[in-house]
């Protein structure tokens, strides 16, 4: 097995621990799951860069059904993870960084992608 190939199976390994983790909010507390949180950004940006051919090959060969739902799911997983991503730092209260905007709209924005990447 490549060197590449096992860095995306500990990644999304990872990714998958900390994910359950992160649905443990009620247990683990605010500033436990936005160190999480921030961890499960970079290693979805990650994941994303071991597997920019993707992206490159998006407009190339023929779309099948399959592909097309395929490629939409991924592009839904990646606008909520963006989305989650964005609302988290605006929420953020103990990260030595935030964005600024609308705590009402981030928090709005936070569950719903949640839910949905989820699901």
């Amino acid at each position: 097995m490549a060197n590449k190939q096992k860095y995306k199976i500990v990644i999304d390994l990872f990714m998958t621990i900390t994910l359950l983790l992160l649905m443990l909010f009620q247990i683990t507390g605010q500033q436990f799951h936005e160190y999480l949180g921030m961890i499960m950004l970079i290693l979805f940006l990650g994941h994303n860069f071991l597997n920019r051919k993707w992206y490159r090959h998006l407009f190339k060969g023929k779309y099948r059904l399959y592909r097309y739902i395929q490629t939409i799911l991924n592009i839904s997983i990646l606008m909520m993870m963006l989305g989650l991503g964005y609302s988290g730092m605006v929420m953020a209260q103990y990260l030595p960084f935030s964005i600024s905007g609308s705590l009402s709209l981030a928090r709005r924005l936070h569950l719903a992608c949640s839910y949905w990447v989820l699901f």
